[in-house]
């Protein structure tokens, strides 16, 4: 079989591309004060409790008003084993600022979405429609040139290895 006979295929996408809604990622969760695990998020019980240690301490388990997930997943296990304090009111503030710092970090994402896209290479801006023309023929020759005419050019410009 011949190099040539090979056959030329297009590259499949591993991924669909996503469009710019789909690229930033909002959660759906129910309850943001737990991510709808039924356990209050630690970076949030940190806010109640500075020393707090996830690893050593009791689980926070979620009493947001409306949020049933503690319930839903954790309720055949003795209660003691959670820490309780954090009343329905202390998680619905909780909710309220895992809310927030999602809003904000999806506006942040918008103006990074919007600075990169406004940025360009410079020079490009100035172009008129014949010279960008001018460039895309030129880049049109460069890149037809085969790799023999690249290695004379090169013994034409650099003289030969061999002396």
């Amino acid at each position: 079989m011949n190099i040539d006979d090979l056959p030329n295929f297009e590259p499949l996408p591993l991924r669909k591309p996503k469009t710019e809604e789909e690229e930033l990622f909002y959660p759906k969760w129910h309850c943001f004060c737990c991510s709808d695990s039924g356990i209050v998020r630690s970076h949030l019980v940190h806010l109640v409790m500075p020393n707090y240690n996830p690893d050593h301490d009791k689980w926070v388990a979620c009493q947001n008003w409306d949020c049933t997930k503690f319930n839903d997943r954790w309720g055949n296990i003795d209660i003691s084993n959670f820490d309780t304090r954090f009343l329905p009111g202390i998680c619905q503030k909780l909710d309220l600022k895992h809310r927030q710092d999602w809003q904000q970090t999806i506006t942040i994402q918008i103006e990074i979405k919007k600075l990169a896209s406004s940025l360009k290479m410079p020079g490009s801006s100035d172009r008129t429609e014949n010279s960008e023309q001018e460039v895309q023929q030129r880049k049109a020759e460069i890149e037809a040139i085969s790799p023999e005419q690249w290695e004379s050019m090169r013994k034409d410009y650099l003289g030969d290895d061999d002396e």
